[in-house]
């Protein structure tokens, strides 16, 4: 089964890359209609579109401009990722990449946090929880505009090594004083 192809929605970012031509290609952000602005073209509808239909649209409209366009597209979430990464932030991020690489764009689950607890909010609400990182962001329903929260390990589960240190040091002590 082919994996799914992003649809543009409000909120996201279409990068358009048109060969040879540097002065229309880059980054166009879908407003809150579905509409995008680009160079030559003006306003153009693309919510709804995968990015295989926009990227045909796209060279039908600029043929008129252009002699055999040779264009790519790519759909882009803006995401925010917070909690225990190396560097929360917003991101822009390809719909089709897995979530373990949306991650390691933001630097990676530090040793405090917990792979375990990744949720995706949306608003004030949770809408997904203890995702597997290999799954593609798409097959996710991330949406522009999503948090991602990668949670923090319980204090015992970080310090656990200290604390078994802490417990066999004691015990050494007391076996230690019992044998005199």
């Amino acid at each position: 089964m082919p994996a799914p192809r992003p649809i543009v929605r409000p909120g996201d970012a279409v990068q358009v890359a048109v060969w040879r031509e540097g002065d229309i290609s880059g980054q166009y952000l879908v407003d809150d209609r579905g509409v995008i602005t680009l160079p030559l073209l003006g306003e153009r509808e693309v919510a709804g579109l995968d990015a295989a239909d926009l990227r045909d649209r796209l060279i039908s409209e600029y043929r008129e401009y252009l002699q055999n366009p040779s264009i790519s597209v790519t759909v882009l979430r803006r995401i925010t990722i917070l909690g225990a990464v190396g560097q929360p932030g917003l991101y822009h991020v390809d719909a089709t990449i897995a979530l373990s690489e949306v991650l390691s764009m933001a630097g990676g689950i530090t040793s405090a946090g917990n792979a375990d607890d990744i949720r995706v909010m949306r608003g004030e609400a949770v809408v997904q929880s203890g995702l597997d990182r290999a799954l593609g962001l798409d097959s996710v329903d991330i949406r522009s505009g999503d948090r991602i929260l990668v949670g923090d390990r319980g204090w015992i589960a970080r310090n656990s090594g200290a604390l078994l240190g802490s417990v066999f040091g004691a015990a050494a002590g007391i076996t230690i004083a019992l044998i005199r």
